[in-house]
């Protein structure tokens, strides 16, 4: 199986929509009404400079949950998506369902002080103002998005000293990058972030275009993404499109994909029913299977290092 992008967005649209309708909406205000009498309040990005104290926190996305645990506020989350398995401790969380489609009654029953939540998950949020709950929004669409929302999470919790801490040992760590690599030749780099595995040839495979988070990486870790243009984020590659681009590096993520058992060789023997791909014929295929590898959050920095180390190999970076 595959992560299918061109419809996986259509599909959990589809199914919170279905969720909403054979809800009763009577029901969800009396579950409010018994549970909560506060006034919703959205907190924007530098909301007061007194913020009240958040115990009962809900994250709905790994890299909020990644963020809190960060910042030491790990032991106040209550809930969080399914997605949410980082750090190990995270697991003894409860559950709250998917990330378009959580388990709004859940969510009621854990009382919860504060809400976090991406732009992406708007209809969620309409439906959280509905159960007069607060929240308050953060983006990790980029590498500043992901500052940015670590900046917004520590304000709110009133972190400053352990947000600065944060947010400096990752820039440091990603200037050092880019000042290494900023006059060393950039190669050409594909960027698979989904397909069908162990298959012998290639299948779905779907590619970070020009513009996403992981092609922002790649600049920084000193190559360049071998696919131009920003008309689509995620394209579908065919065989003979893969060939076409000729990439001197293809970096394969599989994390999340199934089946998760296959060996390494297995899974780099897909690309080898090409031919005349420089990446191929170099032995420059890597295989990414961290699981910082899919969740834009402060673990990016570890993501960036490996692809510099990888990019660049002639670098010292043991000893920079």
């Amino acid at each position: 199986m595959s992560r299918n992008f061109s419809n996986l967005s259509v599909d959990c649209m589809l199914m919170f929509k279905l969720i909403i309708k054979f809800k009763s909406r009577l029901l969800v205000f009396i579950l409010c009404a018994l549970f909560f009498c506060a006034k919703q309040e959205e907190l924007p990005a530098n909301f007061a400079a007194a913020p009240p104290s958040f115990n009962r926190v809900v994250s709905l996305s790994p890299s909020s949950t990644e963020i809190l645990f960060e910042l030491g506020l790990g032991d106040r989350i209550v809930g969080a998506t399914d997605f949410c398995q980082y750090p190990e401790t995270a697991a003894h969380i409860q559950r709250l369902g998917g990330y378009l489609d959580p388990n709004y009654e859940a969510i009621i029953r854990l009382r919860p002080d504060l809400v976090i939540l991406l732009p992406e998950q708007d209809q969620v949020r309409r439906y959280i103002a509905e159960l007069k709950l607060r929240y308050l929004m953060v983006d990790n669409k980029t590498v500043s998005d992901i500052l940015a929302s670590i900046q917004t999470i520590g304000d709110a919790f009133s972190m400053e000293t352990t947000t600065e801490q944060l947010i400096s040992d990752i820039k440091h760590r990603t200037q050092l990058i880019q000042q290494t690599t900023g006059k060393l030749p950039k190669p050409r780099v594909l960027i698979s972030i989904s397909r069908t595995l162990g298959n012998g040839r290639l299948a779905d495979v779907y590619a970070a275009g020009e513009g996403t988070y992981f092609s922002e990486l790649i600049a920084f870790a000193g190559g360049r993404n071998v696919l131009t243009g920003k008309n689509i984020a995620y394209p579908l590659l065919t065989a003979e499109g893969i060939i076409s681009l000729n990439p001197d590096i293809i970096f394969d993520f599989i994390f999340g994909l199934s089946p998760t058992n296959l060996p390494e060789a297995k899974i780099k023997n897909d690309w080898s029913s090409l031919s005349g791909i420089s990446a191929i014929e170099r032995d420059k295929i890597f295989i990414i299977n961290e699981s910082y590898s899919t969740v834009p959050g402060p673990r990016f920095i570890l993501l960036l290092e490996k692809l510099a180390r990888l990019i660049h190999p002639e670098i010292d970076w043991d000893n920079l």
